[in-house]
């Protein structure tokens, strides 16, 4: 029949058979099964193991895929343990956390919470640098002065004052030291008596310098370079010190009281009865070191009286723009810092001053 012939092309003897869709679809499924099937059969555990054919002397490529999926999860497991590993060896770590750093130690310790009463290396608490935005960790802020008012984030610290605010600020007072102190001492003794009337010796430099005096008398005694002015009122007295007699106090004495004590007693040495004379003058200071003091009447010319420290006192602020301050002498007051300041003692190693009114004692020590 003329329908059934193959229709020929080309060259003789050449034949092309046209295929319908169906065979065709039916083909690709048969493909996508046996795909399927041979990936499930190369990674599904139990399955019968394939035949690893050799070809060319080389490894299947079954072979070479389940070498590379062993390698797989040999890496996997490696990473497994060395987090696990991490994870445990972190659990012990204390960490420290500021605003800007963490700090995680070499050594495993365990976490402790901030404790702001534990003092930092510099000497300052964690609690009060945390107070005043302070970094805990900063060792430098100890020195710094962050509302440049003279005094250190250390001595506000010391001092419970605001490191922020320079109108609260630890006493100036603190920030003083002894410059110099000269050791210049003048001796006062009573060296005689007459009929009510008594004669005061006082010697620094040169020759003694004697006055007569009654009971009630008031005196201001000067020692200078060049020896002891006594002048007998305030006004002189104020008009004599420092200038040309480089004498920066003049000394307030009243004179108190006489007390007679004089007899005989037995001298157990030798037995012997002997007369003696302890009676005494009491002199009365009244500038800034006040009190009194007994002197006894000298013993053949052997003074009993008492020595005052005469020497100039030099001091040396060390708040920014102040510098030294003084002379001064003992006895002196001056104002300092909106108080006032009497000095009470003073030698090359330590100064020792009274805040008036309150009377506190505070000391001095050299730069």
């Amino acid at each position: 029949m003329e329908g059934a012939c193959p229709r020929k092309a080309g060259g003789e003897g050449e034949e092309h058979v046209k295929l319908s869709p169906s065979w065709w679809g039916g083909l690709g499924i048969l493909v996508a099964l046996g795909l399927v099937g041979i990936v499930f059969g190369l990674f599904q555990p139990g399955w019968p193991e394939p035949v690893e054919s050799q070809a060319g002397g080389g490894k299947s490529v079954v072979a070479e895929l389940k070498q590379k999926a062993a390698e797989l999860m040999a890496k996997s497991g490696e990473l497994a343990g060395k987090k696990k590993g991490f994870q445990d060896e972190s659990k012990g770590h204390r960490v420290f956390v500021s605003r800007s750093l963490v700090f995680l130690p070499k050594e495993a310790e365990p976490v402790q919470p901030l404790n702001p009463s534990q003092v930092t290396d510099d000497g300052m608490q964690v609690g009060w640098k945390l107070q005043y935005n302070f970094s805990p960790e900063d060792p430098e802020v100890a020195q710094q002065d962050e509302d440049q008012d003279g005094f250190t984030n250390l001595e506000e610290f010391e001092k419970k004052t605001d490191p922020r605010d320079p109108k609260s600020s630890p006493s100036k007072w603190v920030k003083v030291k002894i410059a110099s102190v000269d050791p210049a001492k003048m001796a006062v003794s009573f060296s005689g008596k007459s009929e009510g009337r008594y004669t005061l010796r006082f010697k620094s430099v040169g020759k003694p310098k004697d006055v007569d005096v009654v009971i009630g008398d008031q005196l201001w005694v000067l020692a200078t370079g060049k020896g002891v002015e006594i002048v007998r009122s305030a006004e002189e007295a104020k008009t004599k010190v420092g200038g040309a007699n480089d004498c920066p106090h003049a000394i307030a004495i009243g004179v108190k009281e006489y007390k007679e004590d004089k007899g005989i007693k037995m001298d157990e040495r030798t037995k012997t009865e002997n007369e003696y004379d302890d009676s005494s003058l009491v002199l009365e200071r009244k500038d800034g070191l006040g009190g009194t003091v007994a002197l006894k009447i000298d013993e053949r010319g052997k003074s009993r009286g008492v020595e005052w420290s005469v020497g100039d006192v030099r001091l040396i602020s060390l708040v920014p723009g102040e510098g030294e301050m003084g002379p001064f002498r003992v006895g002196q007051t001056f104002p300092y810092a909106e108080r006032t300041f009497g000095v009470m003692e003073a030698s090359r190693q330590k100064v020792t001053l009274r805040i008036e009114p309150a009377g506190e004692m505070v000391t001095i020590l050299p730069k």
